[in-house]
């Protein structure tokens, strides 16, 4: 019948070896990265990987020092101011921005990277307050928010991913993607205390609004340009 429950389950959600669908080959290295790298969208989801795995990787790793700094905190304080206001908001943003990411992509699966894109552009100008030499409840307003929009965008990173890349590349994909992003991230964190003495740790917080703001606006060029091809070509590769 027309109106049966396996007639309104889509294709791309048919579990890994059901009859109806088959179990998809095995793919070499070679194959995955060569489709890969005819994947545009994916390309600025990378780029956006590395952009934001610096400013996340020098927040998480000089915050306590400014709060010890700034407001004269103990260690422990610091540690913990530095630590708790990130990670709490970006929990919170992951799981609203999960439901929200749904919700978008019920309009059609390319709504998730402009839902990330919008949601990193939202996130860049809490960090230009660290411009003013603020307070601590200044402080605290902006990290929670800038870590809440990112955590937002964040949820949507994965399945992106999933979407414009056929089952058998994808592993390889989230492993190149958290693979750069790590290391940029580290060189990033590096980078920071090279420039901590001439400019000082609000300098450089509010320079990471740059790097959200490019990455923001590459993942809304992408939806706008790519990421509808990158779509149906995944899903042919699949089917």
């Amino acid at each position: 019948m027309g109106d049966s429950k396996a007639d309104t389950v889509p294709k791309s959600c048919h579990p890994i070896g059901d009859k109806t669908k088959g179990v998809p080959r095995r793919s070499s290295l070679g194959e995955a990265l060569a489709y890969l790298a005819r994947v545009p969208s994916y390309h600025v989801l990378l780029a956006k990987a590395m952009l934001a795995g610096v400013g996340v990787w020098v927040f998480l790793n000089w915050l306590p020092l400014y709060f010890r700094e700034a407001f004269n905190m103990t260690l422990g304080a610091a540690g913990f101011a530095g630590t708790f206001m990130l990670q709490i908001s970006t929990v919170i943003g992951i799981v609203a921005g999960g439901w929200i990411s749904d919700r978008a992509a019920a309009q059609g699966a390319k709504q998730r990277m402009l839902v990330q894109g919008l949601s990193y552009l939202a996130a860049a100008p809490f960090l230009l307050l660290f411009l003013t030499h603020p307070g601590f409840a200044t402080v605290t307003v902006a990290v929670s928010a800038f870590s809440f929009f990112r955590g937002l965008g964040q949820a949507n990173e994965n399945p992106i991913v999933c979407e414009i890349i056929p089952v058998q590349y994808r592993s390889t994909a989230i492993g190149i993607m958290n693979t750069c992003a790590t290391a940029v991230g580290g060189v990033g964190v590096l980078l920071a205390g090279v420039l901590k003495r001439a400019f000082g740790l609000n300098a450089i917080f509010a320079g990471i609004a740059l790097l959200f703001v490019i990455a923001g606006l590459a993942l809304v060029v992408a939806y706008k340009l790519w990421v509808e091809r990158d779509l149906e070509r995944a899903r042919a590769n699949s089917a």
